[in-house]
C-alpha cells in the first residue's frame, strides 16, 4: 500500500456517453501499473464496467452470481443481515481487481430513497440502508490494504448516486466538449451541494439520536479533483474549431458550479484552471479496446497495425500517462 490511507474516487456525468466507463477503466489500470492497489467498483446497473473488464464471461454468470455488489447488499435487501463483508474481489492483473456489478442493483434504488428518508428522521435502519456500500467499501479499504478504488456510476443524478458522492472522498467529472455537457455541469454541481447540506443535517440528528459520530461514515464533504475532456476530435493535431470554443468556455463553469462549491484550499484554482487531461477520439482502437477487454494503452502494435491506429495507440500511452501523474499529484496534495 502506498498511500496512508484508502482513497475513494468516484467518475461521475448526469449526462451519458462521455466515456466515463472507458476513462475509469484505463486510469485504474494505469494506477495498477504504476504499484497502486486499485479496485475498480462498478456501482452501474448497466453493469458496463464489469463488461468491458470480463466480457462474456461476466454476461454468462451475472444473473445467479453472489460475488458481486448484490452480494454486499443483498441481506440488507431481504431484511436479514446487514452486509456481506466476505464477498470477494474479482482479479484482473497484478494490482488491479473489480467489485462486479449487477443488473439487480437497480431495486436498490427505492431502498435507498426510503433509508434516506428515514435517516433525517434519526433512524438507525435508515442509516444502515443510506451507508451500507460506503461501510463495505470502508471496511475493505482498512483490511486489504487498498491504495485507490474507482468508483464507476450510472449516468443520473439517482438516490443512488447520492449515497455514492456523499461517502466518497474525491469526485472527477469526465465530459465532452459540447453544449449539454456545459449545461450539465450546473446540474451536477447543484444537485451535489444541496445533497450535501441535507445529509449535513441529517449526519447531526442521527449523532444525537443512535450517537453515530458525525461523519464516521458518509462523510458529505467529497473534493472535486477536476474535469476530463474526452473523445475530442482533432486536425491538424488540434481540437477542431466548434470543439476548441467549447473546451475554452469550460474553466468558468466548471469554476462557479464545481470548483468553488465542492473543493478546498489551494485546489480551487487547479480544478477548473487546468484539466487533468485530455482524451482524443481514438476511433477503431476503443472499440478494439473493448473487444480485447483491455485498457487502450495495453493494444499491441500488432494489434493496432491491423486498424491502422499506431498512431494513435501512442497518443493514447502519452495522455493516459499524464492523466494518471495529474491526478495522483493532485491526490497526494489534497
Amino acid at each position: 500500500m502506498i498511500f496512508p490511507r484508502t482513497k475513494q474516487i468516484v467518475f461521475t456525468n448526469n449526462k451519458g456517453g462521455v466515456g466515463k466507463t472507458t476513462l475509469a477503466f484505463n486510469i485504474g489500470k494505469k494506477l495498477a501499473d504504476q504499484g497502486y492497489k486499485t479496485v475498480l467498483i462498478d456501482l452501474d446497473p448497466q453493469c458496463n464496467l464489469s463488461r468491458l473488464a470480463l466480457g462474456e464471461e461476466f454476461i454468462e454468470r451475472d444473473i445467479d452470481s453472489k460475488s458481486n455488489i448484490f452480494g454486499v447488499i443483498e441481506g440488507l435487501i431481504s431484511g436479514t443481515a446487514d452486509i456481506n463483508k466476505n464477498i470477494i474481489f474479482t482479479p484482473l492483473s497484478e494490482n488491479l481487481s473489480l467489485l462486479e456489478g449487477s443488473l439487480k442493483l437497480s431495486g436498490f434504488e427505492t431502498m435507498i430513497a426510503s433509508g434516506f428518508n428515514e435517516a433525517s428522521s434519526g433512524l438507525a435502519r435508515g442509516y444502515n440502508i443510506t451507508s451500507a456500500i460506503d461501510r463495505f467499501l470502508k471496511e475493505k479499504g482498512l483490511y486489504e490494504e487498498i491504495d485507490i478504488f474507482i468508483i464507476d456510476t450510472n449516468p443520473s443524478l439517482s438516490q443512488l448516486n447520492k449515497a455514492i458522492f456523499l461517502g466518497t472522498d474525491y469526485f472527477v467529472v469526465p465530459m465532452m466538449p459540447d453544449a449539454f455537457n456545459h449545461q450539465g455541469i450546473e446540474n451536477i454541481g447543484n444537485f451535489f451541494e444541496q445533497e450535501r447540506r441535507n445529509w449535513n443535517m441529517t449526519a447531526k440528528i442521527l449523532s444525537r439520536t443512535q450517537n453515530i459520530s458525525a461523519g464516521s461514515v458518509l462523510l458529505g464533504e467529497p473534493i472535486f479533483l477536476g474535469y476530463i475532456i474526452n473523445s475530442y476530435n482533432v486536425y491538424s493535431k488540434k481540437p477542431i474549431y466548434s470543439q476548441k470554443l467549447w473546451i475554452e468556455k469550460l474553466p468558468n463553469q466548471i469554476k462557479k458550479n464545481l470548483s468553488l462549491k465542492h473543493c478546498k484550499n489551494g485546489l480551487v484554482e487547479l480544478s477548473y484552471a487546468e484539466a487533468i487531461g485530455r482524451v482524443q477520439d481514438y476511433g477503431q482502437l476503443s472499440t478494439l479496446s473493448q473487444d480485447k477487454h483491455k485498457a487502450i494503452f495495453d493494444i499491441t502494435e500488432q494489434e493496432a497495425r491491423a486498424y491502422g491506429t499506431q498512431e494513435n495507440l501512442k497518443k493514447s500511452q502519452e495522455e493516459f500517462e499524464t492523466i494518471t501523474a495529474n491526478l495522483i499529484e493532485r491526490l497526494k496534495k489534497w
